[in-house]
């Protein structure tokens, strides 16, 4: 009797044990989602989303604490640790400036953006194929929030919700604004082959796009543009006539909408104007944007330190506004190193995941961050919570969990010919060769 009860004991103790796991386990992942659908109000340095982001991290080492074996995939921790020397090699530069004011708000709220990319790694790296489309699906909705918040601000051109005219919802300014929108257009194009809702998808990816247009972001437009279209083309590689369709539809679709937003907006007219040119009054002269590219690179020569965070302020009238160089001149060589290693090493995780796979929602993170950094290389886009969230999704892609291998294309059984089917082929056949016939049948 006392054995029985052992064991019975010892079976109660494990489905409580699994039980406690899968509660852990689906908290973490709805405060994780929460926390995306909260990207959409970044007004304040840190946020409200840095706290639930937080909040996913401890419930995430809790999830791990409980786990029979205490497993950390080695890519989340290549992650952290290339994150940490960018974000250590940032503090180290701006050592000596601590007392200067914003110095220290700044680092924190970097310290806030970057810790995403590392949470995003912990938190997917035991996610399976239905968590990844489940995350796409709520960053599509936050987008779509986003999207009709920015739209709705630049119809009425209400001060909460634009910057110069231009629609960035309750986001920071117009070009985090329109980043932030590129992953989920890309993540409908990925849908839009694997749902029979194709009009309510295209619906969506026609509300973001329009969101990115509004923003008048022209690096978030063309980044989207480009992103999306070599998403699109790689998925109908093998289909060019269905390819050319889509883009086709694409662009029918994208000159319906700016011929609509120009006939019933004179503003958006005025704006679109504006901002079709290829370098404004700020990119040009002595200390332009692109003067300044110039002018930075003896800097980042001379001082393998860097030299901190807000110093390039006091030399020039603006930051640098480009991610590769102000890796470089502002946090040292090692920064400089620390993000090169970062996008490159992102590019090489993603290849050997869709190449051990062949699930493209990998390439769909890639093409979503390699939006993100375009915008990021024309504007100071280090505290893009988007684009250290997506690295972290690239790094947590755990390719032997379940559902993450695609399977190959099923071959339907060729259909074994009904007995009407085969009398019918067998008359033909007498027919087609009488001399085959019996005597008997010839008479």
């Amino acid at each position: 009797m006392s054995m029985a009860g052992d064991v019975s004991d010892n079976r109660g103790m494990q489905i409580s044990l699994s039980g406690l796991q899968f509660a852990v386990f689906s908290t973490r992942n709805f405060v994780f989602l929460i926390a995306i659908l909260a990207m959409n109000f970044t007004l304040f340095r840190p946020s409200p989303v840095d706290l639930l982001y937080v909040l996913a991290f401890l419930i995430t080492l809790v999830h791990i604490a409980l786990q029979e074996r205490i497993e950390v995939s080695r890519r989340a921790l290549v992650l952290s640790l290339l994150a940490a020397a960018w974000l250590g090699s940032s503090a180290i530069a701006s050592l000596p400036h601590l007392s200067e004011e914003g110095v220290i708000f700044e680092l924190v709220s970097k310290t806030f953006a970057i810790a995403i990319g590392i949470i995003g790694a912990f938190v997917s790296m035991s996610w399976h194929r239905r968590h990844f489309e489940t995350f796409m699906k709520v960053y599509i909705v936050s987008a779509i929030i986003g999207a009709l918040l920015g739209t709705a601000g630049f119809l009425t051109q209400h001060p909460i919700l634009t910057w110069d005219g231009r629609a960035k919802g309750l986001i920071d300014d117009p070009n985090m604004y329109g980043t932030f929108l590129i992953p989920a257009a890309v993540f409908c194009a990925y849908y839009l082959p694997r749902t029979r809702h194709k009009l309510v998808v295209t619906a969506a990816m026609g509300i973001i796009m329009l969101g990115i247009l509004l923003s008048f972001s022209r690096i978030a437009v063309v980044g989207a543009m480009v992103c999306l279209f070599a998403y699109i083309a790689f998925q109908n590689r093998k289909s060019p006539r269905r390819l050319i369709l889509i883009a086709s539809g694409i662009v029918a679709s994208a000159l319906l909408l700016l011929g609509i937003a120009s006939v019933t907006s004179a503003e958006f007219t005025a704006k679109l104007l504006d901002r079709l040119t290829f370098a404004k009054s700020y990119d040009l002269g002595e200390e332009g944007r692109y003067s300044r590219y110039l002018l930075v690179i003896p800097m980042i020569i001379q001082d393998p330190i860097g030299v901190g965070v807000l110093q390039l302020e006091k030399i020039f009238p603006e930051p640098i506004h480009n991610v590769w160089l102000s890796s470089f001149v502002n946090y040292g060589w090692t920064g400089g190193i620390a993000w090169l290693s970062l996008v490159t090493g992102s590019v090489f995780v993603t290849i050997r995941n869709y190449r051990r796979t062949r699930n493209e929602i990998s390439l769909a993170l890639l093409a979503s961050v390699v939006g993100i950094i375009l915008g990021a290389s024309l504007h100071e886009g280090e505290h893009w919570r988007q684009m250290w969230l997506m690295f972290g999704l690239i790094w947590g892609f755990t390719c032997s969990h379940a559902g993450m291998t695609e399977p190959p294309p099923r071959r339907l059984p060729a259909r074994a010919p009904d007995r009407t089917t085969a009398r019918a082929r067998s008359v033909r056949a007498n027919n087609a060769e009488p001399g085959l016939r019996s005597p008997a049948q010839n008479h």
